[in-house]
């Protein structure tokens, strides 16, 4: 069950690191991107683009592979296994849906900005 379990951890951050580099493509790297708007819609504070794209994955890895590794303290067997591993799953997509949001955030950002 471990195994599995961290293959899913380190899988999902590896999707997440991934698309950080594809969203990478064409970004100067001393831009900066932003990491939060106010309700307004502008951005309220920016960051690096190496730290604001690894910011995500880096989050995720802390939270994913500790879960994945929870399976050590004890024997998962049938309906146990199966509500641990939906967990697992149901975070993982979590990670990817905000990092996917965050991402189209910084697109329609740089857009409305002209970057």
């Amino acid at each position: 069950m471990t195994i599995v379990s961290i293959i899913m951890a380190v899988g999902f951050v590896a999707v997440l690191a991934a698309m950080s580099v594809w969203s990478a493509k064409g970004l100067a790297r001393d831009q900066r991107l932003p990491m939060q708007w106010g309700f307004d819609g502008r951005a309220t504070w920016r960051a690096p683009r190496d730290a604001a794209l690894a910011f995500t994955p880096v989050l995720a890895a802390l939270t994913l592979i500790p879960t994945a590794l929870a399976s050590l303290l004890g024997p998962l067997e049938g309906a146990g296994a199966r509500l641990y591993l939906g967990v697992l799953t149901g975070m993982g997509l979590a990670w990817v849906g905000a990092h996917a949001l965050h991402l189209w955030l910084m697109a329609r950002w740089r857009r409305a900005e002209g970057v």
